[in-house]
């Protein structure tokens, strides 16, 4: 007896274990499987290449956390709930590029001759502001002059806004953007570069709005230069409202943070992120989800979405609570949480219970029946028609990547030899959609009746049947059937 309860005591502290193990509160177990009910694990979503899974089923009362891989340093990312069907924000790079530089491309450049490198310089275009004393030639050529400089600006801010445009659409795949000279760069030696230049085209742009505008005040001037001064301001409205988006950027970029903080190993969550000369950029954990408090879990399945959202710190302040619509949505994840024990399956049992039947034979000699005999038939294994519920006694093996575990079975069967009802019970192994049983057959055979016995001779004049009766009786039998999932194909 004390063998046994050292052995007993074993077990139970085996299982108490295991059962410790696997009910761990710790988030960053293991990776969610799409293809099974999981406990407390991560996903990992690539910001390169995000692709939005299928719904992740999780048992009641666990944690989900997401790992952002390849994160770009220029965003932050969120988990937000989402109570309807998501909603993806407009690409705000196109509607700046579309909607500001395509007016700027209409201006057309009148002759200038031999402009120098500094023509558009602001000092120059200060000097050159029309006065009292200027006549109608002074106004041609500040025409010609001004124009030429406002498509300078243009090409320049043209330049900028390609060189953001990865930064700002990071999703795009803009060929004109990538035939930049330096594309290879690092992103922040690259975006830091573009500051100078915002700014130098910011002060270029600004001294000509100032100059047209000093202009536009004077009253000395007929009426064909007064319409190219209000046509130089019509451009210089324009060009205003690029130079303050562009000078924008600048102060939003020289705040952005040199590195991603918080950054860990995509491998193992729990260790710092590799270098990133090795190639790994490492991950950003978001909030961990966890299931919803709800009354009455255990009869109901919750299923949440939320939405991988990302702030464009390069478009967006990084002060203040970010607005939802400036934030862009990366992936959709929608995780149900359900736990339901009870299954259906339908299949067949292969059964050693003998397929047994009974009839009288004649014994024929030189062509006449001399005698007649009881003769047996008997077929192996009798196959058995079945329906099943199914009790899950585990959760989720870890042996494979597909939804597999344990159950028991009680299955109710037709048997097409005795046309009645067999039935079974065992225990269950499922992989996938898939389940395997050893079972116990409770089930009827058939047996001679009226003193009959099997091989009897009854004589050659016995003209009635081998009488037959049915009776209950037990075989060993294995079943493969077809799960019917509970919960959302699981």
């Amino acid at each position: 007896m004390a063998a046994v309860s050292k052995v007993t005591l074993f077990r139970l502290t085996l299982g108490l274990i295991g059962f410790f193990i696997i009910q761990s509160p710790d988030i960053y177990a293991e990776e969610c499987s799409l293809a099974k009910t999981n406990h407390s694990c991560t996903f990992t979503i690539d910001r390169k290449n995000p692709l939005a899974p299928p719904t992740i089923q999780m048992y009641p009362k666990q944690t989900l956390t997401v790992l952002v891989k390849n994160p770009y340093y220029f965003e932050r990312y969120f988990m937000d709930y989402q109570s309807g069907q998501l909603t993806l924000a407009p690409d705000v790079a196109s509607s700046i590029i579309g909607s500001l530089l395509t007016p700027l491309q209409k201006a057309q450049v009148r002759s200038f001759v031999n402009p120098q490198p500094d023509t558009c310089s602001a000092v120059k275009i200060a000097a050159s502001t029309p006065t009292t004393r200027s006549t109608a030639a002074d106004i041609a050529n500040v025409d010609s002059l001004y124009r030429y400089c406002f498509m300078e600006f243009a090409k320049s801010a043209k330049e900028v806004y390609l060189a953001l445009e990865p930064e700002v659409a990071p999703d795009s795949h803009s060929q004109e953007a990538d035939s930049l000279p330096g594309k290879n760069k690092a992103i922040d030696d690259k975006l830091k570069a573009l500051v100078p230049k915002i700014n130098e085209a910011y002060a270029r742009e600004a001294a000509l709005s100032a100059s047209i505008t000093a202009a536009g005040k004077l009253t000395n001037f007929q009426p064909p230069e007064q319409v190219t001064l209000q046509g130089l301001a019509a451009l210089s409205g324009v060009a205003d409202a690029v130079a303050k988006d562009l000078f924008a950027f600048s102060p939003r970029i020289s705040d952005l943070p040199a590195v991603n903080k918080g950054q860990m190993s995509c491998d193992d969550p729990k260790l710092p992120a590799p270098d990133n000369a090795a190639g790994d950029k490492g991950c950003v954990p978001l909030y961990p989800v966890p299931d919803p408090p709800v009354a009455n879990a255990k009869m109901v399945t919750r299923q949440v979405t939320y939405a991988l959202d990302a702030l464009n710190l390069v478009q967006n302040s990084q002060d203040g609570i970010p607005a939802s619509t400036a934030k862009k949505a990366v992936a959709s994840i929608t995780i149900l949480y359900g736990d339901s024990r009870w299954e259906a399956s339908a299949g067949t049992f292969f059964s050693t219970l003998a397929a047994r039947s009974f009839s009288v034979a004649p014994i024929i000699s030189g062509g006449a029946v001399t005698d007649k005999q009881v003769a047996e038939n008997v077929l192996h294994p009798t196959i058995v028609p079945f329906a099943a519920a199914n009790i899950r006694i585990t959760d989720d093996l870890g042996w494979t990547s597909w939804r597999s575990a344990a159950y028991w079975t009680f299955a109710v069967g037709v048997n097409p030899n005795t046309v009645s009802a067999d039935f079974a019970t065992g225990p269950s192994l499922s992989w996938r959609g898939l389940m395997f049983s050893a079972l116990w057959h409770y089930g009827h055979d058939v047996r001679l009746t009226q003193g009959l016995y099997k091989n009897e001779r009854l004589g050659a004049g016995y003209s009635g049947p081998a009488t037959t009766e049915t009776f209950w009786r037990s075989a060993f039998a294995i079943g493969i059937s077809v799960r019917v999932p509970s919960l959302t194909g699981r």
